[in-house]
């Protein structure tokens, strides 16, 4: 039976490093793309904008919200034990953030089409 949590005590160096980079990999990615889909999203809402990006903000909500989901899911697994406090509480704050927007941004984009 596999465990779900991960004892970072236990970890060898390379694991350890290989988790967190993960995870931060997945935190700053989703914050990223969590805001670029909100700005993609309003972009679409100028009257006779120029550039369509209507398909473009849906996947990037998607990944936004994979992204956050993954960084989700590492923070579970090892009790969010990597990295100092500090990192610890912008991870939180990141993949919350990630998560947040893109459910958000899909809801609104469904919710408030683009003209």
């Amino acid at each position: 039976m596999r465990r779900i949590s991960i004892d970072t005590q236990a970890l060898s160096t390379e694991e350890y490093w290989k988790l967190f980079g993960r995870l931060i990999i997945s935190a700053d990615a989703g914050a990223i793309l969590g805001c670029l889909g909100w700005m993609l999203f309003w972009f679409d809402h100028i009257p006779d904008h120029l550039f369509h990006f209507h398909p473009l903000t849906v996947t990037v909500f998607v990944a936004a919200f994979w992204a956050g989901v993954v960084g989700a899911l590492v923070m579970i697994k090892t009790r969010n034990r990597l990295g100092t406090k500090t990192d610890r509480f912008f991870h939180v704050l990141k993949v919350f953030y990630a998560i947040f927007a893109a459910l958000t941004g899909i809801f609104a984009y469904f919710s408030y089409p683009p003209h």
